[in-house]
């Protein structure tokens, strides 16, 4: 599993991310994805298994991303999370996805819905852009 965009581990949740290192995860935080660059964590990631992605909003900064239970500063931009999905799309097959964490009761003016939406439709045009690649269509 690799985990990308982590930030803020309290103390109380030190254990658990101490435990998943510890099984095998690749925890990247925001700084050393901006430090190694798409390309780089990238090719931290197996080539040609099957992967399934969970997009969680709150990983994103609340500047685009205001609608979640957990905002934190300095959280993943739109632009590196598309790269990593278009990436990751064309290391292997993504059997599967999910968007978690929006909450449209704090969402202002649809905003974090909106970018939900447009990954789902990233995430979707990556899968598709791949499978034609793939089958020569």
């Amino acid at each position: 599993m690799t985990q990308i965009g982590i930030r803020n581990v309290s103390s109380t949740a030190r254990e658990g991310y101490e435990e998943a290192r510890r099984m095998g995860s690749d925890i990247i935080s925001v700084r050393q994805l901006r430090r190694l660059g798409v390309q780089g964590v990238l090719d931290r990631i197996p080539k040609g298994v099957r992967y399934y992605l969970t997009i969680d909003i709150d990983g994103f900064d609340p500047s685009i991303a205001p609608g979640t239970g957990s905002p934190t500063v300095d959280g993943l931009l739109y632009h590196e999370v598309r790269s990593l999905l278009r990436g990751v799309a064309r290391k292997g097959k993504v059997v599967g996805f999910d968007v978690v964490e929006v909450n449209p009761f704090v969402d202002v003016h649809g905003q974090t819905s909106l970018l939900a939406s447009t990954l789902i439709a990233e995430v979707l045009g990556a899968v598709f852009e791949q499978s034609n690649r793939s089958t020569g269509t």
